[in-house]
């Protein structure tokens, strides 16, 4: 009898797995795909991206791989992003500022001073911010996975230490492709102008460009201490990198290939935030170690820049929205009283 009941639970068992196994095989397809971006390997970003598509691999029991191609082997951000409207790429992370005409609110990111901590911009990415960010994104064909973090940006150039706020002026930087910065620039007498990112380091080491303004993290992955000798602490911007699929190649999965992405994706995302905070010292640190004379603004100096900004930037927050602009506040507001 007990061989019998045991036989029995055998065959159960031997059901199980052959409905689970039945089940894989129908809910994920053997797919291929391609995640695009433009930082090096080592960057935090680029060691998420492997994670992420090693996680997919496992939870699609190998049917799902994905090539994870860095350092814009795949074209320009702007290129990637269109790849992605179109379904000719599946996965992307970098810069969502290429988008800025589809959704104009995508600029609030580069308002200076916006945020005081990484928390801050995190607890409103992920919020309602975010969501009406990645519903406006979906409209044009760009489904968001999660935001990702590049850091605060700072100034870098190959000319003087810059200490005070007229050791700006002059200096040719190179800032994002968003009209709200190059105004916030001009405002303080800096020499702005956009340039893709491709051709960032042979700019500055050809001195077409004098400087820039990146995360630590970025400008010590990228090697920006062979041609900057340079940097000023400032952490004027917050900037957060945008973590997306094609959503045409999201509309192609199933219930299940989606819902092991969203759980992916949401690993990937605290992996990515936890090391950028882990190396962003370690960056700094390397950048003094190779000879970058680091220095920062006076507490007098930051509050004339941040006199200085909004009147020049107050167009661009009228285009952005005001209602999308109260509702950053907003959100800002709760973390902080929250925080307290």
């Amino acid at each position: 009898m007990k061989l019998n009941r045991l036989l029995a639970a055998m065959a159960i068992a031997s059901f199980a797995a052959l409905g689970s196994t039945a089940a894989l095989a129908q809910d994920y397809k053997a797919r291929s795909a391609r995640f695009g971006h433009g930082m090096a390997d080592a960057h935090p970003a680029g060691q998420a991206a492997k994670q992420f598509a090693a996680e997919m691999e496992k939870a699609s029991g190998g049917k799902m791989k994905i090539a994870v191609i860095a350092n814009q082997a795949l074209g320009p951000d702007p290129q990637m992003l269109a790849a992605l409207q179109g379904g000719v790429q599946e996965f992307y992370t970098g810069s969502a500022l290429a988008m800025l005409g589809q959704v104009k609110e995508l600029g609030f990111q580069d308002v200076p001073f916006l945020f005081n901590t990484e928390a801050e911009a995190h607890a409103v990415f992920d919020g309602p911010v975010g969501e009406h960010l990645n519903r406006k994104l979906a409209a044009v064909g760009i489904h968001v996975l999660g935001w990702w973090e590049n850091g605060f940006r700072h100034i870098t150039n190959s000319k003087r230490p810059v200490n005070t706020l007229d050791d700006l002026k002059g200096l040719k930087l190179r800032t994002q492709p968003n009209p709200l910065t190059l105004d916030a620039f001009k405002a303080i007498g800096a020499n702005a102008s956009p340039l893709p990112w491709s051709e960032l380091f042979v700019a500055l080491e050809t001195k077409a460009f004098d400087g820039q303004e990146n995360p630590v993290v970025l400008m010590y992955t990228q090697r920006f201490y062979e041609v900057q000798k340079y940097m000023t602490l400032s952490g004027h911007v917050y900037s957060p990198l945008i973590f997306a699929v094609s959503k045409k190649y999201w509309d192609s999965l199933s219930p299940a290939e989606q819902t092991a992405m969203n759980t992916a994706a949401k690993n990937a995302t605290a992996f990515q935030r936890k090391s950028t905070a882990a190396e962003a010292g370690s960056a700094l640190q390397g950048m003094k170690d190779k000879g970058v004379q680091v220095t920062q603004f006076s507490p007098a100096d930051l509050q004339a820049i941040r006199d200085r900004v909004p009147p020049a930037i107050a167009p661009h927050l009228e285009k952005i929205g005001p209602e999308f602009m109260g509702l950053v506040r907003s959100e800002i507001a709760k973390v902080r009283a929250a925080a307290k």
